[in-house]
């Protein structure tokens, strides 16, 4: 890491350095529509965003989101790496080899940190808003998926950052969402925001603002296990502002040109891997005891092994990745956590209806069970969310494919990264083992009090 981090401090020195002084000469006063493209000299800050947009796809849509999904068995490893980790758990450092650096580079929070330093340069709050909101995003996703994280010391050029805590890069990117709203929301003049770069929401402030809201429900949820009451209220208090429909999810907008097609296209299609990866037998089986029309909407019924439905794996599928239906169903858990079953219910049901499906008349321990359930089945394909709630509650209770072994809790570090930075700690030792520490092994599955049976 040290490599990278090195890198990232002199890229963003530099980029700081040459665009002041084009600001000195009003070379960014007019926007950059203003700017030259024949003497262009670093990137425009819409530039930045559509690489760091697209990173935060990457992230959520491609080989961590696989992984994720073999592991709470959304879908099975059937050939080659995936393989062996649905039969075996045989991950190891060169497993994730490159996902822990694109968390800082080509996209990652060298970029979105010159996007920063580039709108606060032309007095675009807006924009920084937009582009703290996607740091918050992509560190929060790295702290689920590695647990202790360089962030403090990331851009400072030292020889070899410290890892920080998880919790702390959990609270610091719940600071950076409240910054984010506040930006978002400011009324001075010059906010611009990303406009037509932005191919989700367009730069619509109040679109930011839910999803700005969702995402920090999100990160309070994945700290309840070992923060409890407080965690859960906060929690609700965001899920209330969140997404309010359909309209507000967050997506990514592939096409079906052949450089912006989806992840899941692009893993399985004509160019990619077909038959290592397949729908995962759990959720099929689950779907089909539920008589849950999700079943047709997500997989294919033919094909060795079955893949995704024709819609789904259409190059121009419109990948959800925070939505309307993780909002409310994190809303319904949290008000269940915090006593309030007739708003849980009531939120359980609105997220039913939205998929057609009659309401529920359950209380108890069998309603937070729905409503896990009911966000297992959601959470298909949103990027890591199922790994996040099956780490915290133990449902549903999944059955290991791995006999005799628990479920793996976290990757580890990349072997480059541990090369670059003695910090980094080798596998199986100190904070690099088997679990985050936001995550201790569940003794009980929250949705049934059974034991549990993959966390050990």
């Amino acid at each position: 890491m040290t490599n990278h981090i090195k890198h990232i401090a002199a890229s963003l020195a530099v980029a700081t350095a040459v665009a002041v002084l084009g600001g000195c000469n009003n070379f960014l006063t007019g926007g950059e529509t203003s700017t030259d493209p024949n003497r262009q000299i670093i990137a425009t800050n819409d530039q930045y965003f559509v690489a760091t947009q697209e990173n935060l796809w990457s992230y959520w849509g491609s080989d961590p989101a696989r992984l994720a999904g073999i592991l709470t068995q959304q879908f099975q490893g059937v050939a080659n790496q995936y393989g062996a980790l649905d039969a075996t758990y045989s991950h190891d450092e060169n497993t994730t080899n490159g996902t822990h650096a694109a968390l800082y580079t080509s996209g990652g929070l060298v970029d979105i940190k010159k996007l920063q330093a580039g709108a606060r340069l032309v007095g675009d709050s807006l924009y920084v808003g937009i582009a703290q909101v996607e740091e918050a995003a992509l560190m929060g996703t790295g702290a689920d998926l590695f647990g202790d994280l360089v962030y403090k010391q990331a851009l400072q050029g030292v020889a070899n950052p410290a890892l920080d805590d998880q919790f702390f890069v959990y609270d610091s990117v719940q600071q950076v969402l409240s910054a984010a709203i506040a930006n978002i929301n400011s009324s001075v003049a010059g906010n611009v925001g990303p406009g037509g770069a932005d191919l989700v929401y367009g730069g619509d402030p109040a679109l930011w603002t839910a999803f700005a809201h969702t995402l920090k429900a999100r990160f309070f949820m994945h700290t309840a296990e070992v923060r409890g009451a407080a965690a859960y209220a906060s929690a609700l208090a965001e899920a209330q502002q969140g997404i309010s429909s359909d309209a507000g999810n967050y997506f990514g907008a592939f096409t079906a040109t052949a450089s912006e097609t989806n992840f899941y296209f692009q893993f399985h299609g004509p160019a990619g891997r077909g038959g290592d990866l397949g729908d995962g037998v759990f959720l099929d089986n689950l779907l089909v005891s539920r008589s849950d029309p999700r079943r047709t909407q997500y997989f294919s019924l033919t094909g060795t092994p079955r893949w995704l439905s024709a819609t789904r794996n259409a190059p121009d599928f419109q990948q959800p990745f925070v939505t309307y239906d993780e909002n409310t169903l994190i809303w319904a858990e949290a008000a269940f956590r915090g006593g309030n079953q007739v708003v849980a219910l009531a939120k359980l049901n609105e997220e039913r209806a939205n998929h057609g499906l009659a309401p529920e008349a359950v209380a108890g321990t069998a309603l937070l069970n729905e409503i896990l359930i009911e966000k297992y089945i959601i959470d298909f394909q949103l990027g890591e969310e199922s790994w996040n709630d099956y780490k915290r509650t133990c449902t549903p209770n999944l059955t290991p494919t791995a006999a005799g072994l628990p479920i793996p809790g976290r990757l580890y570090y990349d072997a480059s990264e541990r090369n670059t930075d003695t910090n980094i700690p080798l596998p199986n030792t100190g904070v690099n083992g088997l679990r985050n520490k936001n995550d201790p092994a569940n003794a009980t599955s929250d949705g049934t009090g059974a034991a549990c049976l993959g966390q050990f």
